[in-house]
């Protein structure tokens, strides 16, 4: 029987957990929405995108579950290895892999009634590592993949191993803040809060897109089909719409 080799293994838990929010003005469009949705982040497309963001931290995929929902949403999850590519690997053996090394997966969840002509698309992404692989590694990665209007990021770590002289580590990456792993490109275009808890190795940061550019958020249309006037409504309400996620309220 062919066993994978745990290669850097320690009792390090790394997670990383991001909830992304991107808006469209669907008008009165919901048909149109719904089939957009379905073919832009079909199952079949959100385990393309994991399975780069899986590579991108230098892992292997194990083995995919994936499923498309009625009338729209998807999940997709991935069990992750450092070493072996799948092939190596058996059904039984795949598990085990997972439930010692490493997974990831998304969820999403398209608004399915949208409010005055506005959609909001969530995906919920979960990327779990043990090893000497970095979630953190991709987190420009994730942002730029769904070009989300608002982004919610947990990290936090979890366990303890021990150095060559056996003294407890708890965390491996030193590191002030979250913010720190962002390209420049991020951190111009995001309105970026901080809230950090080092001593129990918890973060979190909240970003919000600052500039609304209306052809970003259209289904099937364009601004030349809109007067100004109504483009700088339509404007308004997303803007609206992204403070309201980002301050979580009403």
């Amino acid at each position: 029987m062919n066993e994978i080799t745990l290669f850097g293994f320690n009792n390090l838990t790394k997670s990383l957990h991001f909830s992304l929010y991107k808006l469209h003005y669907v008008g009165n469009q919901s048909l149109d929405y719904n089939r957009f949705i379905k073919e832009r982040f079909s199952a079949n497309k959100l385990n393309s995108v994991l399975t780069t963001i899986c590579h991108a931290i230098g892992g292997n995929v194990l083995n995919i579950a994936k499923q498309d929902y009625q009338p729209q949403g998807a999940s997709v999850t991935l069990m992750i290895s450092e070493e072996l590519p799948a092939q190596h690997v058996t059904e039984t053996e795949s598990i085990v892999a997972h439930l010692d090394k490493s997974h990831l997966c998304i969820h999403t969840y398209p608004e399915d009634a949208p409010q005055d002509g506005i959609a909001i698309f969530r995906a919920d992404i979960e990327l779990s590592t043990c090893g000497i692989i970095s979630p953190l590694k991709v987190l420009n990665q994730v942002i730029e993949a769904f070009d989300a209007d608002v982004i919610d990021i947990d990290y936090r770590v979890r366990g303890m191993t021990r150095d060559k002289q056996g003294n407890k580590i708890y965390n491996f990456d030193q590191f002030d803040n979250l913010n720190s792993f962002l390209s420049t490109d991020i951190t111009q275009s995001y309105h970026i809060s901080e809230h950090h808890f080092r001593k129990q190795n918890l973060f979190h940061a909240k970003l919000s897109r600052k500039n609304v550019m209306l052809n970003d958020y259209l289904v099937e249309k364009n601004t030349d089909d809109f007067n100004q006037a109504l483009q700088r409504s339509i404007c308004s309400k997303i803007t609206k719409e992204i403070k309201q996620l980002f301050t979580n309220s009403e």
